[in-house]
């Protein structure tokens, strides 16, 4: 379970920023906010055999900060609220929200917080961090 909560935040991280033109990250150096009205963060979960289903947490904040001058004194800091997983599906939003999966009554918060970047390209970077999930 740890794991596929760990891939889904990750993958929920790459998600969480708009999709622009690549910009040199020297070009790109500043302070930027993840901003819930321009963003999403989603997910699908498929079964064996086919099927499955989509979802999305309509609850997040998060900050980016990109350092000019060494991009890996950058940092990604990312809160989902878990209370706000919403599949469509009233049965599965209330598994999802439980204590088998997030807890979310007890646990409130799900958090990333990147403890390094590592620049593979003029425009690219790998982003480490630290989950925090129940």
């Amino acid at each position: 379970m740890n794991a596929r909560i760990l891939g889904l935040a990750a993958f929920a991280v790459c998600l969480a920023v708009p999709a622009v033109a690549a910009v040199a990250l020297s070009d790109a150096a500043g302070s930027y906010t993840i901003s819930p009205s321009g963003s999403s963060i989603r997910f699908t979960i498929g079964k064996a055999g086919g099927g499955g289903f989509d979802g999305a947490f309509g609850r997040f904040k998060g900050t980016i900060r990109i350092d000019n001058g060494d991009v890996g004194r950058s940092k990604v800091d990312l809160t989902i609220y878990p209370e706000s997983v919403g599949t469509g599906q009233a049965r599965i939003d209330a598994f999802l929200r439980s204590d088998a999966v997030f807890d979310a009554a007890n646990n409130p918060e799900i958090q990333f917080r990147s403890t390094s970047v590592t620049r593979t390209g003029d425009t690219t970077a790998v982003v480490a961090g630290r989950l925090t999930a129940r």
